[in-house]
Protein backbone atom coordinates (compact mmCIF):
# COMPACT_ATOMS: atom_id res chain seq x y z
CA UNK A 1 0.00 0.00 0.00
CA UNK A 2 1.43 3.66 -0.29
CA UNK A 3 0.04 7.23 0.34
CA UNK A 4 -0.11 9.04 -3.72
CA UNK A 5 -1.05 12.74 -4.36
CA UNK A 6 -1.35 14.69 -7.63
CA UNK A 7 0.93 17.30 -6.32
CA UNK A 8 4.40 16.38 -8.30
CA UNK A 9 7.33 15.31 -6.53
CA UNK A 10 4.86 13.33 -3.54
CA UNK A 11 5.59 9.93 -4.74
CA UNK A 12 9.20 8.62 -3.40
CA UNK A 13 8.39 4.62 -3.24
CA UNK A 14 8.45 1.66 -5.67
CA UNK A 15 5.53 0.04 -5.99
CA UNK A 16 5.89 -3.30 -7.56
CA UNK A 17 3.47 -5.56 -8.11
CA UNK A 18 3.24 -8.94 -10.52
CA UNK A 19 1.93 -9.20 -14.10
CA UNK A 20 1.04 -11.70 -16.30
CA UNK A 21 1.34 -10.66 -20.21
CA UNK A 22 0.62 -13.34 -22.89
CA UNK A 23 2.24 -16.04 -20.29
CA UNK A 24 5.17 -13.76 -19.23
CA UNK A 25 5.53 -13.41 -15.50
CA UNK A 26 6.51 -9.89 -14.93
CA UNK A 27 7.58 -7.66 -11.66
CA UNK A 28 5.94 -4.33 -12.77
CA UNK A 29 7.29 -1.39 -10.95
CA UNK A 30 6.15 1.95 -10.86
CA UNK A 31 8.23 4.78 -9.45
CA UNK A 32 8.44 7.91 -9.04
CA UNK A 33 7.90 10.78 -11.85
CA UNK A 34 11.92 11.49 -12.95
CA UNK A 35 12.55 14.95 -13.39
CA UNK A 36 15.32 17.37 -11.76
CA UNK A 37 15.16 18.41 -8.13
CA UNK A 38 16.88 19.90 -5.25
CA UNK A 39 14.68 18.82 -2.59
CA UNK A 40 16.33 15.22 -0.90
CA UNK A 41 13.68 13.17 -0.08
CA UNK A 42 11.97 13.57 -4.09
CA UNK A 43 15.59 12.99 -5.45
CA UNK A 44 16.13 9.79 -3.47
CA UNK A 45 12.81 9.40 -4.92
CA UNK A 46 14.15 10.12 -8.53
CA UNK A 47 17.44 8.04 -7.58
CA UNK A 48 15.52 4.85 -7.10
CA UNK A 49 13.07 5.34 -9.98
CA UNK A 50 16.64 5.51 -12.45
CA UNK A 51 18.03 2.37 -10.47
CA UNK A 52 14.83 0.33 -11.69
CA UNK A 53 15.17 1.91 -15.12
CA UNK A 54 18.68 0.57 -15.51
CA UNK A 55 17.56 -3.15 -14.81
CA UNK A 56 15.33 -3.75 -16.97
CA UNK A 57 12.63 -2.94 -19.61
CA UNK A 58 11.56 1.05 -19.33
CA UNK A 59 8.01 2.71 -20.36
CA UNK A 60 8.27 5.97 -20.19
CA UNK A 61 4.69 8.08 -19.66
CA UNK A 62 4.29 11.38 -20.30
CA UNK A 63 1.41 14.16 -19.91
CA UNK A 64 0.29 15.12 -23.39
CA UNK A 65 -1.02 18.23 -22.39
CA UNK A 66 2.21 19.95 -21.88
CA UNK A 67 3.80 21.97 -24.23
CA UNK A 68 7.34 20.62 -23.08
CA UNK A 69 6.78 17.07 -21.61
CA UNK A 70 10.33 16.12 -21.65
CA UNK A 71 11.33 19.96 -19.59
CA UNK A 72 13.39 18.99 -16.83
CA UNK A 73 14.10 15.27 -17.19
CA UNK A 74 17.60 14.71 -15.73
CA UNK A 75 19.96 14.35 -18.53
CA UNK A 76 21.06 10.56 -17.58
CA UNK A 77 17.79 8.98 -18.07
CA UNK A 78 18.29 6.50 -19.61
CA UNK A 79 16.09 5.73 -23.37
CA UNK A 80 13.09 4.36 -22.86
CA UNK A 81 11.59 1.13 -24.51
CA UNK A 82 8.67 2.36 -24.79
CA UNK A 83 7.15 5.92 -24.31
CA UNK A 84 3.62 6.50 -23.86
CA UNK A 85 1.66 9.50 -23.76
CA UNK A 86 -1.05 10.44 -21.33
CA UNK A 87 -4.36 12.33 -21.68
CA UNK A 88 -5.85 11.14 -25.05
CA UNK A 89 -9.05 11.98 -23.67
CA UNK A 90 -8.45 15.44 -23.60
CA UNK A 91 -7.66 15.25 -27.63
CA UNK A 92 -4.25 15.29 -26.77
CA UNK A 93 -2.39 12.98 -29.15
CA UNK A 94 1.21 12.74 -30.20
CA UNK A 95 3.55 10.56 -32.47
CA UNK A 96 3.83 7.53 -30.87
CA UNK A 97 1.07 5.61 -28.57
CA UNK A 98 -1.43 7.77 -27.17
CA UNK A 99 -3.71 6.66 -24.15
CA UNK A 100 -6.41 7.63 -21.10
CA UNK A 101 -5.49 7.05 -18.07
CA UNK A 102 -8.99 8.68 -16.90
CA UNK A 103 -11.11 6.35 -20.00
CA UNK A 104 -9.13 3.43 -20.42
CA UNK A 105 -8.20 4.34 -24.06
CA UNK A 106 -5.19 2.82 -25.54
CA UNK A 107 -4.74 0.37 -22.97
CA UNK A 108 -5.42 -2.69 -24.96
CA UNK A 109 -2.87 -1.52 -27.74
CA UNK A 110 -0.63 -0.72 -24.98
CA UNK A 111 -0.61 -4.39 -23.01
CA UNK A 112 -0.03 -5.97 -26.83
CA UNK A 113 2.80 -3.37 -27.78
CA UNK A 114 4.21 -4.62 -24.13
CA UNK A 115 3.91 -8.32 -24.72
CA UNK A 116 5.34 -7.65 -28.45
CA UNK A 117 8.64 -6.17 -26.79
CA UNK A 118 8.41 -8.42 -23.50
CA UNK A 119 8.75 -11.41 -25.91
CA UNK A 120 11.33 -9.72 -28.15
CA UNK A 121 13.23 -8.99 -25.06
CA UNK A 122 12.85 -12.36 -23.52
CA UNK A 123 12.97 -14.77 -26.38
CA UNK A 124 15.31 -12.62 -29.05
CA UNK A 125 15.94 -14.99 -31.74
CA UNK A 126 15.86 -18.66 -29.53
CA UNK A 127 14.15 -19.77 -27.08
CA UNK A 128 13.17 -17.52 -23.56
CA UNK A 129 16.94 -17.94 -21.52
CA UNK A 130 17.06 -19.82 -18.10
CA UNK A 131 18.43 -17.42 -15.40
CA UNK A 132 18.19 -20.01 -12.48
CA UNK A 133 20.66 -23.23 -12.16
CA UNK A 134 17.26 -25.05 -10.63
CA UNK A 135 15.61 -24.62 -13.73
CA UNK A 136 18.35 -25.98 -16.25
CA UNK A 137 19.07 -28.68 -13.77
CA UNK A 138 15.04 -29.40 -14.27
CA UNK A 139 15.19 -29.41 -18.04
CA UNK A 140 18.16 -31.09 -18.59
CA UNK A 141 16.19 -34.09 -16.41
CA UNK A 142 13.38 -33.83 -18.55
CA UNK A 143 14.98 -33.38 -21.23
CA UNK A 144 17.14 -37.16 -20.50
CA UNK A 145 13.65 -38.50 -19.53
CA UNK A 146 12.03 -37.78 -23.01
CA UNK A 147 15.44 -39.21 -24.79
CA UNK A 148 15.66 -42.20 -22.68
CA UNK A 149 11.52 -42.25 -23.15
CA UNK A 150 12.08 -42.45 -26.73
CA UNK A 151 14.61 -45.30 -26.91
CA UNK A 152 12.04 -47.50 -24.97
CA UNK A 153 10.91 -50.62 -27.07
CA UNK A 154 7.70 -50.22 -29.08
CA UNK A 155 5.79 -52.91 -27.73
CA UNK A 156 6.52 -51.49 -24.22
CA UNK A 157 4.20 -48.59 -23.95
CA UNK A 158 4.92 -48.45 -20.05
CA UNK A 159 8.35 -47.86 -20.63
CA UNK A 160 7.63 -44.80 -22.50
CA UNK A 161 4.60 -43.84 -20.06
CA UNK A 162 6.85 -43.56 -17.07
CA UNK A 163 9.79 -41.91 -18.82
CA UNK A 164 6.81 -38.67 -19.86
CA UNK A 165 6.01 -38.85 -15.64
CA UNK A 166 9.43 -38.24 -14.68
CA UNK A 167 10.12 -35.50 -17.58
CA UNK A 168 6.21 -34.11 -16.46
CA UNK A 169 7.71 -33.94 -12.94
CA UNK A 170 10.58 -32.29 -13.62
CA UNK A 171 8.75 -30.00 -15.59
CA UNK A 172 6.49 -29.77 -12.59
CA UNK A 173 9.03 -27.93 -10.77
CA UNK A 174 9.50 -25.23 -12.75
CA UNK A 175 5.65 -24.52 -14.02
CA UNK A 176 3.66 -26.01 -11.00
CA UNK A 177 2.16 -29.29 -10.62
CA UNK A 178 1.50 -31.23 -13.37
CA UNK A 179 -1.22 -33.60 -13.37
CA UNK A 180 -0.26 -37.00 -14.27
CA UNK A 181 -4.07 -38.63 -14.42
CA UNK A 182 -4.46 -35.91 -17.07
CA UNK A 183 -1.81 -36.65 -19.69
CA UNK A 184 -2.63 -40.52 -19.30
CA UNK A 185 -6.22 -39.78 -20.03
CA UNK A 186 -4.82 -37.44 -23.13
CA UNK A 187 -2.66 -40.02 -24.73
CA UNK A 188 -4.58 -42.62 -24.19
CA UNK A 189 -7.43 -40.67 -25.72
CA UNK A 190 -5.16 -38.99 -29.14
CA UNK A 191 -2.90 -42.17 -29.67
CA UNK A 192 -3.21 -45.86 -30.59
CA UNK A 193 -1.68 -48.24 -28.01
CA UNK A 194 -2.33 -51.75 -28.52
CA UNK A 195 -1.05 -54.70 -26.45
Amino acid sequence: MAIVSDTPGTTRDVVEARLDLGGYLLQVADTAGVRQTAEPIEAEGVRRALAHAAGGMTLLLLDGSLENPRAGLPGDLPEPDLIVWNKADLGFVRGGLSISLKTGAGMAELLKMLQQKVQHKLEGDGAPLLTRPRHRHALNEALAHLRHGLEAPRGSPELLAEDLRLAMRAIGRITGRVDVEELLDFVFRDFCIGK
